[in-house]
């Protein structure tokens, strides 16, 4: 039985924390909302839940988070919202979303701290902040007491990837449970594993964690939207997840690393160093593979970046990364 469990306040505040407001991007008389270069971010009725917040994402992502469980409650990739009952009624109306509602699995209640059985006592929602360029939201709730920060992108169709963040001071254990027959494949970040048939363990040494979901095909036909070629966007879209541009290390080497010097990489069994040149970013992100960092042979994957960005898209992240040279 879940006790405490209670919604925070939603504070309008400058800077990166921002409350959820109405959508103004209405376009014709269809009253669907449009998203464009930036995320947005929509308070409405989904799925019978008057508290839900609806997330549209550059290229065609989009997801409701439930703030009362503090979980992923659906997915689905195409258009966002049809705001037609809210902006033609009196509110309070179930909104159609554009697109086909995809599980990803997350249980009810899927963050557990200490104990993986152990059901929280108290869940409590403090809002968002917003990144300023992309307006991508991070959620922030407490479960038992434990600070979390929460993020959700795709990097392709039928992809979800679900990112946490553990801050807080005292460290114990976090459990987060979802039933993996629900997708087709779960890949999980360093240090975390399976302790049981849906259960994650994230260590208590760790504060960041990245839980990747492959979904099974959908029947339904889409055809993801171009991005803008703003490179910050894409860098935010498809690449923050694993590399940081503060030093901090993820799944990937930090993108401030570039300018530091030489860096030692493996190219097929041969160990050798190089320096950034427009040529080296290039081909780092057209064919990851070729030339991995040491250390990161290893890691996980990077995607196919090709299926998912056109030739402009590229040239941009490529001078989004160059223009960080000191």
């Amino acid at each position: 039985m879940l006790r405490g469990v209670r919604s925070g306040s939603l504070v309008m505040m400058t800077g990166l924390v921002a409350c959820v407001s109405l959508a103004t991007d209405l376009h014709g008389g269809d009253h669907d909302i449009v998203v464009g270069d930036r995320a947005v971010v929509q308070r409405c009725v989904l799925d019978g839940n008057a508290r839900s917040i609806a997330v549209g994402m550059p290229g065609g992502f989009c997801y409701s988070f439930d703030p009362v469980r503090c979980r992923v409650a659906s997915v689905w990739f195409g258009g966002f919202l049809d705001f037609r009952p809210e902006a033609t009624g009196r509110g309070g109306q179930q909104v159609p979303i554009l697109g086909s509602p995809r599980m990803v699995g997350t249980a009810e209640l899927p963050l557990r701290i200490a104990a993986p059985d152990r059901e929280p006592e108290s869940i409590r929602f403090d809002g968002y902040r917003r990144e300023r360029e992309t307006g991508i939201p991070t959620f922030l709730y407490r479960v038992d007491g434990m600070p979390i920060e929460q993020r959700v992108v795709s990097f392709d169709v039928d992809q979800v990837t679900i990112e946490l963040q553990l801050p807080g001071e005292e460290r114990s254990p976090v459990y987060y449970l979802t039933d993996p027959e629900a997708v087709e494949r779960v890949e999980l970040s360093d240090r975390l594993r399976w302790t049981a048939a849906g259960v994650i363990e994230i260590p208590a040494s760790e504060r960041w964690a990245q839980i990747r979901l492959q979904l099974p095909p959908s029947t339904e036909t889409f055809v993801r939207p171009e991005p803008s070629t703003n490179g910050r966007l894409l860098y935010a879209l498809h690449c923050m997840s694993c590399h940081t541009l503060d030093g901090k290390k993820r799944i990937g080497p930090s993108f401030a690393d570039l300018w530091k010097g030489s860096r030692t990489v493996v190219r097929g069994q041969q160990v050798a160093e190089v320096t950034a040149t427009e040529e080296y970013i290039r081909e780092s992100i057209l064919q990851p593979q070729a030339t991995i960092v040491q250390g990161y042979e290893n890691a996980n994957r990077m995607v196919d970046i090709r299926k998912t960005l056109n030739e402009k898209q590229v040239d941009a992240l490529v001078k989004f990364l160059m223009d960080l040279k000191p």
